[in-house]
């Protein structure tokens, strides 16, 4: 989504779509929760700034990573070979394991950047958007972490609660409560609007 008027300067928005798939000939891993449901959320935001009305002063990008399960194959390559320069990367947002939300989420990265992750729990406190928000440090669970370690400010976020189904047959739509899913929208919205107008 070209930016209004800082079409240079870039946002980005990641997820992947990959997940495990069959093991053998008879099981099957669905990756309900890892990791279409943080597709999905990548997905509404992108329609949300498709509309005119809610393009912003900066550059988006979506970007949906192969691989992210065989060792962030797909985002890794992304950072080596960049088709948008990563110095004009304002921030990342990669999303992760989105469908449930009963204890609220995480965010990778929020004990680095700090003052990031105040803004994110002031949107969070002012309207209610998931029950709380909890800081942790660098971790190389997901396809923020090559453009962590490329020097792209970088936020993971993933929820928590509810279905307790991880790299497993039972990860399926059926089992996820997507408690916390309109909420991790709303978050992500504001916080990245909020980085769109700086």
């Amino acid at each position: 989504m070209r930016g209004r008027t800082q079409p240079d300067s870039f946002l980005v928005v990641s997820a992947h779509y990959d997940h495990l798939g069959m093991m053998g000939r008879k099981t099957y891993f669905p990756g309900a929760n890892d990791n279409a449901s943080g597709v999905a959320l990548l997905l509404e935001l992108a329609a949300y700034y498709a509309r005119p009305e809610n393009r912003p002063a900066c550059s988006v990008v979506f970007l949906l990573f192969g691989a992210e399960e065989a060792g962030l194959l797909g985002s890794t390559y992304f950072v080596q070979h960049p088709l948008v320069p990563l110095a004009r990367i304002k921030f990342l947002l990669n999303l992760d394991l989105l469908g449930t939300g009963e204890e609220g989420a995480t965010v990778v990265n929020g004990r680095v950047h700090e003052a990031a992750f105040r803004r994110l729990t002031f949107f969070n406190e002012a309207h209610h958007y998931l029950p709380r928000l909890t800081a942790r440090g660098p971790a190389a669970n997901s396809d923020h972490f090559p453009f962590s370690q490329a020097g792209v400010p970088a936020f993971f976020l993933y929820t928590r609660g509810g279905s307790l189904a991880y790299h497993d047959v039972n990860d399926q739509p059926a089992a996820l409560s997507l408690a916390g899913f309109a909420g991790a929208f709303g978050l992500a919205r504001d916080f990245l609007n909020e980085l769109a107008s700086n």
